[in-house]
């Protein structure tokens, strides 16, 4: 039944992106925008077959979706300007729709895939870094948990809804935590992020290099002084690495609170970015970007409808 409701759900979601595309909905959106400076940033993560799918996951160590992102990236940019958030923020920019691209976690795929098409097409991103990361086979948390799911380790639904109350804020039962713990020996040595000598490629292509805090740890269950230790670190490893500074930087897992506004400042953040849903304007605050999630299998008319339902927000 729950594989029934999944094929359902998936041609209805086409058949309705396939209407917004025949009607024109994008021309409509864009008219509708008309009169003001709007940025609309698309989140993205991996390519792995694990988070893209549409009726079966695949495996979390395959990645894919590279001629599907590849129409997203042609369909973005002929209807869209793309637009630097320091420009957009910053200075006098043109009137309506203007995007831009972020890709949070630091995965391989990201150079394998995006980094070809972005650069083919001139588009403009960022990526965003966990700093203990690179160079090593480490994984981060939630891959451990797919992982140890697709291997049936792990029972699903109860570690999806653990991923999902994540999200939401909550923190997961130290039971769960344990369990994921005790099953770490079992993963395979599979490099899933990229290193170094990688990520400099990308910013000397002239991609924007960001931080994603030093071990992806989530703000909200942080104390004041682990906060510190974790851009204290992430700095550290930016300035080391690639001679960056921490001007851009994304919430793991979109988590933040009121306090986090004067720790971006103390460490030179201009622009921290968000996972909540929307368009931005220029008089919102450029250390609360919201962004839409959009995976790399998204067909163009799913795409169109994420927009459309956060254009409002």
């Amino acid at each position: 039944m729950s594989r029934l409701k999944s094929i359902l759900n998936y041609a209805l979601k086409e058949l309705v992106g396939y209407g917004f595309r025949l009607v024109g909905l994008v021309y409509l959106l864009k008219f509708r925008n008309r009169n003001t400076a709007v940025l609309v940033v698309l989140n993205y993560h991996n390519f792995s077959d694990y988070s893209n799918y549409a009726i079966r996951r695949g495996s979390l160590l395959s990645s894919g979706h590279r001629a599907n992102f590849e129409k997203q990236a042609k369909w973005l940019k002929k209807h869209f300007k793309f637009v630097n958030p320091a420009n957009f923020y910053e200075h006098s920019t043109d009137n309506g729709l203007q995007v831009f691209l972020t890709f949070d976690d630091g995965y391989k795929d990201n150079i394998e895939i995006a980094f070809p098409i972005l650069d083919k097409y001139n588009l403009l991103a960022a990526f965003f870094i966990v700093s203990n990361i690179p160079d090593s086979n480490q994984w981060l948390w939630h891959d451990k948990i797919r992982y140890l799911v697709s291997t049936t380790r792990l029972e699903s639904a109860k570690s999806e809804l653990v991923l999902k109350n994540l999200n939401l804020g909550k923190e997961p039962d130290p039971v769960f935590l344990k369990e994921v713990k005790d099953l770490e020996s079992t993963l395979p040595h599979h490099r899933l992020m990229m290193n170094w000598d990688e990520i400099q490629h990308l910013k000397q292509h002239g991609f924007i290099i960001g931080s994603h805090t030093h071990t992806h740890s989530p703000f909200k269950f942080l104390s004041p002084e682990k906060r510190i230790e974790e851009m204290d670190l992430s700095r550290q490893t930016m300035a080391s690495k690639l001679n960056g500074d921490i001007s851009f930087f994304a919430y793991p897992n979109g988590l933040y609170d009121d306090d986090c506004h004067s720790l971006m400042k103390e460490y030179g953040v201009k622009y921290a970015f968000t996972t909540n849903p929307g368009f931005n304007r220029q008089n919102e605050s450029p250390l609360e970007i919201k962004r839409i999630g959009i995976n790399a299998s998204d067909s163009i008319g799913v795409l169109l409808i994420k927009l459309f339902l956060n254009s409002g927000k």
